[in-house]
């Protein structure tokens, strides 16, 4: 099977309950895995946003963090696809191994596998994508962004690891913003020495007052707003 057909493959699509709020379940296979995603799309949508998230360890519910995401830009009139970039037993082989957690050359394939997935598809062929990720899945958005600058029209990470994705920041063509916690002094610092390679639109934010982002729903509240406002700017329909 070729890459494209890969990408291309849709295994299943069914309704979920109700507490998914809107949502579907797909499951795509990516790269020969089979990864899960919930795809929610609002009457009216002008754009998409790819929201992979990458918070094993820093919350207790990350699932439940990221779906809270999912239904903010959805009341804002945004369709999102909510992925998992790695399949369950790559998460019990990362335990033994850590090989898969800081791999952004696989997550990065796979955010542009299921990007051109969503540009082949009918009823989001229309919509212009964003990504939003978090730490090394952030790093990962990044560098999707600069290598298929043609897939994406804008991009947030939030707590992304920027280290991990220095050397792609200069290529980035996508009006890109950038989240940390005011308290995280060391996320803080490493944003502002590297934010000038960002030749595009950009904008650099902190969450006043938090040491995470996802420490409080108010945290988690106002990146949900900042991220929001950011793809409803440079989302807008493919005519």
């Amino acid at each position: 099977m070729t890459q494209q057909e890969r990408n291309r493959h849709m295994i299943e699509s069914t309704h979920l309950s109700d507490n998914a709020k809107h949502g579907r379940l797909f499951h795509i296979t990516a790269q020969e895995v089979i990864l899960s995603g919930i795809l929610s799309i609002p009457e009216n949508a002008h754009g998409i946003v790819l929201l992979t998230h990458d918070m094993e360890g820093v919350v207790k519910q990350p699932h439940e963090y990221a779906i809270a995401l999912a239904q903010s830009f959805y009341r804002n009139g945004l369709a999102t696809l909510l992925v998992d970039l790695l399949a369950s037993e790559e998460l019990q082989v990362d335990k033994e191994t850590g090989f898969f957690r800081t791999n952004t050359s696989i997550m990065e394939q796979r955010i542009t596998g299921i990007a051109e997935w969503l540009r082949e598809q009918t009823e989001t062929a229309n919509l212009s994508i964003g990504y939003f990720g978090t730490g090394v899945s952030g790093a990962a958005a990044l560098i999707a962004a600069a290598e298929r600058p043609d897939i994406v029209r804008a991009v947030v990470s939030a707590a992304g690891r920027l280290d991990m994705a220095q050397k792609y920041l200069s290529r980035i063509l996508a009006p890109t913003m950038l989240i940390v916690a005011q308290n995280d002094t060391a996320a803080v610092r490493r944003h502002q020495d590297t934010l000038g390679q960002l030749t595009v639109d950009k904008q650099f934010e902190q969450i006043p007052d938090v040491s995470s982002l996802f420490e409080s729903a108010h945290a988690l509240n106002e990146v949900a707003r900042l991220a929001g406002q950011w793809f409803t700017r440079w989302l807008i329909p493919i005519v």
